[in-house]
């Protein structure tokens, strides 16, 4: 928990201080007199006098402020005003500087933030960083039953750029192990890519999808995505491809009948690519006693195989678990049909299975060993907030476990090690920040044409868990999402709304095109509306993470 808080701290004052520093800088390099350098809002917790500024660290770690002579946020009486600047000259006022000097000096904070987006991507392409397999190229994995691209139309493309796509399709329906090159034109990196360009475009626009087959064919498939659950995001329905790799073969079963060996690449089940959910998938479905081809690859060899899937049970729909410290059963996950259904939820504690207390060793192998019945589940709901909003509950529900095929193996996702060449690290960087910018403002756009739901946004307690879990999942990961942050920084620093440095640009502008400075009665209404604005955003922003936190729908 502390070393989450102290990351959390840590992203939160580098954002801030590289903002800060920028206006800094600029200020300082056209004469500005700057009084304080803060990182955290007041109190003043500790610092030190350099000069003519106070540098200081604030208590509050949600800000962070450039004081300067004759640039105010909150407007000063004249009174304080006097007591604060009096004494400096007024030709190192901020807003006696020439128009464009403001504006550069405005503009320095959100400019920085992308530098530092910039030299974050960089750094974690110049390291480089085992990421998983779907990071660095797209293909398509499990297709959901119902998707649009279960059944989307393919043109074939023949010998040129172009498919006709006029007549009546040469194929239908995506297929597991399909490179997507392209999207509308624009080059596909990764199965990310994929969904925000759906998230982001509404499920009213046609798509024109560029594939490509494990047999070279290319088709254009013209796809709208569609919302598929309670989420209320518009998705193209497919996951992203993840090689089936063999971890372990387990002593007596199926798999090593069949010769399989760890570390080997399950490519195809009878004569179709499969990754490692629809392997899974497959062989499920196999009719008990019927065998299954298997195309493997052991040590750059291809190998055919024979296996027969033996019956066992599985629960669909719920994945059970324990953490390492605690050794109770509990419920990790749940589809919201299942949910639903049985009144079950994410986090739920098992206390009996048909009324016996179980490990959960006992209760995967009752799991394996009962396909085709049904138990009663009993379980423990933990209260929220001490039972305040919702108190401790004991629910009963009836679940089935479905009879399934498996061949007795254990498997693992593959993993690449990517690092940027130098010589492309600096148009990399820059393009990774301009797709961020890019998501930024779609996302705003979304937001104003309801394409985006604003109980999506949250504030630093998303930011708390957003952080927690990149650095969980590793340095390269923090520094991407750190990156991703400081990037929405710049954008949303950037609006033209009071207050904020865009909104103080456009009043700026203003005045330069009018050639006298806005009325100062009219510049204090404006700070007075940009302050109420943003404390309203912080609340509904807050409000949204304590939903997320206390009921979780994160």
């Amino acid at each position: 928990m502390l070393i989450n808080i102290v990351i959390f701290v840590a992203v939160l004052s580098l954002l801030i201080f590289i903002h800060e520093l920028g206006h800094f800088l600029a200020a300082k390099s056209f004469g500005i007199y700057v009084k304080r350098f803060s990182i955290g809002m007041p109190p003043r917790i500790f610092g030190f006098q350099w000069g003519e500024t106070d540098y200081c660290i604030g208590a509050l770690p949600i800000g962070g402020f450039v004081m300067m002579a004759g640039q105010e946020d909150v407007p000063l009486s004249d009174e304080e005003r006097e007591e604060e600047y009096g004494h400096v000259p007024e030709d190192r006022w901020f807003k006696n500087k020439p128009v464009i000097q403001r504006m550069c000096v405005l503009l320095a904070g959100p400019s920085m933030n992308f530098v530092l987006a910039v030299v974050l991507y960089a750094l974690v392409g110049l390291v480089g960083s085992e990421v998983p397999e779907w990071e660095v190229e797209a293909r398509v994995g499990e297709i959901e039953a119902g998707s649009p691209v279960e059944t989307a139309p393919l043109f074939l493309l023949h010998n040129t750029d172009a498919a006709d796509m006029t007549g009546s399709p040469d194929a239908q329906g995506w297929q597991v192990g399909d490179r997507i090159l392209s999207v509308n034109g624009r080059e596909i990196g990764n199965m990310t890519d994929l969904a925000i360009t759906a998230v982001l475009g509404g499920d009213k626009k046609t798509y024109d999808v560029l594939l490509e087959r494990i047999d070279g064919r290319r088709f254009v498939s013209p796809v709208v995505p569609q919302v598929l659950d309670a989420s209320g995001h518009p998705r193209f329905g497919v996951g992203p491809f993840e090689t089936a790799i063999v971890r372990e073969v387990f002593p007596g079963s199926e798999a090593e009948a069949a010769d399989l060996k760890p570390q080997d690449i399950i490519r195809a089940v009878n004569d179709k690519t499969v990754s490692l959910t629809s392997f899974i998938t497959s062989i499920e479905k196999i009719p008990a006693g019927e065998s299954v081809r298997l195309e493997v690859e052991r040590n750059g060899e291809t190998l055919a195989l024979q296996a027969t899937p033996e019956t066992i049970g599985r629960i669909k729909g719920i994945s059970f678990g324990s953490s390492e410290k605690e050794q109770e059963l509990r419920i990790l996950a749940i589809e919201t049909k299942t949910a639903e259904e049985s009144g079950l939820k994410a986090g739920d504690m098992v206390t009996a299975v048909n009324g016996k207390a179980m490990s959960p060793a006992e209760f995967f192998t009752f799991e394996r060993e009962n396909p085709g019945s049904e138990f009663d589940l009993s379980v423990q709901r933990p209260g929220i907030l001490f039972g305040v909003v919702e108190p401790e509950q004991k629910i009963n529900a009836s679940l089935k476990i479905q009879a399934v095929g498996a061949i007795g193996v254990a498997l693992r996702p593959k993993t690449v090690w990517h690092r940027v060449p130098v010589v492309r690290i600096i148009p990399h960087s820059f393009y990774q920040s301009y797709l961020a910018v890019e998501r930024t403002v779609l996302t705003i756009v979304g937001l104003v044409q309801q394409k985006v739901s604003p109980k999506d946004l949250g504030g630093p307690v998303m930011i708390y868990e957003v952080t927690t879990k990149a650095a969980q999942a590793g340095w390269d990961w923090l520094l991407k999402i750190t990156a991703f942050i400081s990037v929405n920084l710049f954008v949303l620093n950037l609006l033209p709304l009071p207050v904020l440095d865009g909104g103080q640009v456009v009043m700026n502008a203003v005045e330069a095109a009018r050639g006298k400075p806005v009325s100062e009665k009219l510049l204090v209404r404006m700070q007075q509306i940009g302050i109420f604005l943003l404390i309203a955003l912080m609340l509904f922003v807050t409000f949204n993470d304590i939903q997320r936190l206390l009921f979780g729908w994160f």
